[in-house]
């Protein structure tokens, strides 16, 4: 685990001084086994909780953001979560004072109240005569808990400060915060009560310290861009592409024996595999490429002098770019460490290709190979990347409980929905409702046969030019097919889908009933997809037309968290696929072609996941559990598969 590795130098104080401080202060019996739960959270054994700081930011980045549901079983977990939470930070706010440590103190708190409250006491539709607009003082709220200066005097550094210890979804609040403390201090002239309130200064919101420098491939030279082209237009050349090739060719008048030669040398020793899609392997390339010039040209310099894809190929841009992606990973608890990530293998294989059928170069695959020689200890591949699936493995073991949760996600997260659409009395609470909604729909489908998440959130519900459907309702509020051609699907293998019983009436629910107001009450123009948005799919299938419309990333990401929220599980749309296959394991141990066929795998990458045991034995100690809790769990599974 990232914490494993990142803890082991932090400065004391650690948890288990918090703990004892705790008892030995007299703290609350509920806030007491909260600091308990936090072992559990973050799957450690309590001897491990000396490995946990007793930190702020910390707190914030890995504990408050983790999974709830493995130690509660509260019909609001969200609340329940959020609950916990503040019991433990306020404690540890309260211990790290007595440790003469900064923190927010009660005056600056006064500071955010004063501006919280007027600017509430105003919201309201700015139409009928309201100052702001409903939800205005919400990213106030988190700016409140976090900082250790009163609001009038919040600096840039502060503001730096809690960026940097902020989760992704605080980063979005502080990002608001930032946005409104501009529009509040340009317009100073109408609420003279606030101008006081604010802070003196603008913010800059920081870049990201955990992400690399994002590089648009159309930011490089109209040159180097052409020449890369060519060579990836090389890489991928087709069977067809080079007879056509081999008959122009003989045509000019070349020998027979020359032309087999060169079409040897430019498949290689080996047999290629042809990537059975172009458009994600030439973004892989793209990728690849921009991955290796980051490190070695400056943002203050630009692209300036770049010459020809060959010249970037040198030993230093290599070991930059590794050493880079390596010191990224080690500086961040939010990213993988780089010896379990697959980062550097999908790096490295697009660069060899490119290097071997691309520009056909020795000199430059040999750099290539002995600099993955240098860092092979971090050159992982998606095949060998067991961990994800080991921990999904031993948190369902561990916590039986947690199996029911995620097969009956679907029927609670529709339930939470319709309870809160139904209390509903602002534009806020009708949105919150509909994504709940819309996540019980993605569980009905992922709990029915996981897909990839890039699939999951490209189905279609009606056909578009050059682009069929995906969704067929079969019968109403019954039964519901998603088909995936081969040319959509990471493989290449045709995918289907049968959405039935409970979770086709949730799925119908969303499809036929919530969808539409969604995309009313956020004016969203007519959409083909299942989950509509605005943004562009980021892969473009060669086979395709696929068209926008489409949610980004983010909101994928933000629209499952809310959902997860609910249930507890810590799971992403990916690691539902290992959840269903220790799932399908424990209905039937050692079927592993089952697995693979249901995960549209291969039943080797399915045995390399669960078939050590983590797996197979994880699986039989899930389904001895659940039988005992659940006696029906697995009638619904079987009827499932």
């Amino acid at each position: 685990m990232k914490h494993d590795r990142t803890l082991t130098n932090a400065a004391p104080p650690m948890f288990p001084n918090f703990l004892e401080w705790a008892k030995e202060t007299g703290e609350s019996r509920d806030t007491i086994y909260e600091i308990e739960k936090v072992a559990t959270r973050l799957d450690l054994t309590e001897e491990e909780l000396d490995l946990v700081p007793a930190d702020l930011g910390y707190f914030e980045k890995v504990i408050a953001a983790s999974a709830y549901g493995a130690v509660s079983r509260s019909k609001n977990l969200d609340t329940a979560r959020k609950r916990g939470n503040s019991r433990v930070r306020s404690a540890l706010q309260r211990f790290l004072v007595a440790h003469g440590h900064d923190t927010p103190d009660t005056g600056a708190r006064a500071s955010y109240d004063k501006a919280i409250k007027f600017i509430v006491e105003n919201e309201g539709f700015v139409d009928s005569g309201a100052l702001f607009t409903t939800s205005t003082h919400r990213p106030f709220l988190l700016v409140r808990a976090r900082a250790r200066l009163a609001l009038p005097d919040l600096d840039q550094a502060e503001f730096d400060r809690l960026w940097h210890d902020a989760t992704p979804d605080g980063r979005k609040s502080l990002r608001k915060f930032a946005q409104r403390i501009v529009e509040l201090r340009r317009g100073h002239n109408r609420w003279p009560e606030l101008a006081g309130l604010l802070p003196r200064q603008d913010f800059v919101v920081p870049a990201a310290s955990d992400r690399a420098r994002r590089i648009p491939w159309e930011s490089l030279p109209a040159d180097f861009r052409a020449d890369a082209e060519e060579v990836f237009r090389q890489t991928l050349r087709q069977p067809a592409d080079m007879r056509e090739w081999a008959k122009e060719q003989m045509r000019l008048g070349r020998s027979a024996i020359e032309i087999d030669a060169e079409i040897a040398a430019r498949v290689g020793d080996k047999k290629k595999k042809l990537p059975k899609n172009i458009e994600t392997a030439l973004a892989g390339y793209r990728q690849a490429t921009t991955w290796l010039l980051r490190e070695s040209h400056a943002p203050e310099t630009g692209f300036a002098g770049l010459g020809t894809l060959r010249d970037a190929f040198t030993t230093d841009a290599l070991e930059a770019a590794c050493a880079a992606q390596i010191a990224r990973s080690a500086a961040s608890p939010t990213l993988k460490d780089a010896d379990e990530s697959s980062t550097l293998w999908s790096r490295f294989t697009n660069l060899t290709t490119i290097a071997r059928h691309g520009l056909r170069d020795p000199e430059i695959l040999a750099r290539i190979r002995l600099v993955r020689l240098f860092h092979a200890d971090y050159v992982l591949s998606p095949i060998e990347m067991t961990a994800d699936a080991e921990a999904i493995c031993n948190r369902l073991r561990k916590s039986p409980h947690l199996a029911a949760a995620f097969v009956n996600a679907p029927a609670r997260l529709g339930d939470i929905s319709t309870k809160e659409l139904a209390a509903a009395s602002t534009d806020f609470a009708k949105d919150r409702a509909l994504r709940l909604s819309a996540c019980a729909a993605a569980y009905a489908i992922q709990v029915s046969r996981a897909l990839r998440p890039a699939n999951l959130f490209m189905t279609r519900r009606r056909a578009t030019p050059g682009c069929p459907r995906n969704l067929t309702w079969i019968a109403d509020r019954e039964h519901a097919e998603i088909r995936f051609s081969g040319g959509e699907v990471k493989n290449g293998e045709t995918l289907v889908v049968n959405v039935l019983g409970d979770d086709a009436k949730v799925l119908w629910q969303w499809d036929k009933v919530d969808r539409p107001k969604l995309m009313k009450l956020r004016g969203l123009d007519d959409s083909p997809y299942l989950f509509p948005g605005t943004a562009a799919p980021r892969l473009r299938k060669s086979a395709l037309n696929l068209p926008g419309g489409c949610m980004s990333v983010a909101s994928i990401l933000e629209l499952w968290d809310l959902g997860d929220r609910q249930l507890g599980l810590g799971l992403t749309p990916h690691q539902c696929r290992h959840a269903l296959a220790t799932l399908l394991l424990a209905v039937k141990p050692g079927a592993f072609g089952t697995v693979a066929s249901v995960l549209a795998n291969t039943e080797q990458v399915a045995k390399r996941h669960y078939g050590k045991d983590s797996g197979e034995a994880a699986a039989v100690a899930v389904r001895a559990a659940l039988l005992e809790r659940h006696p029906d769990i697995f009638s619904r599974m079987q009827r499932r598969t």
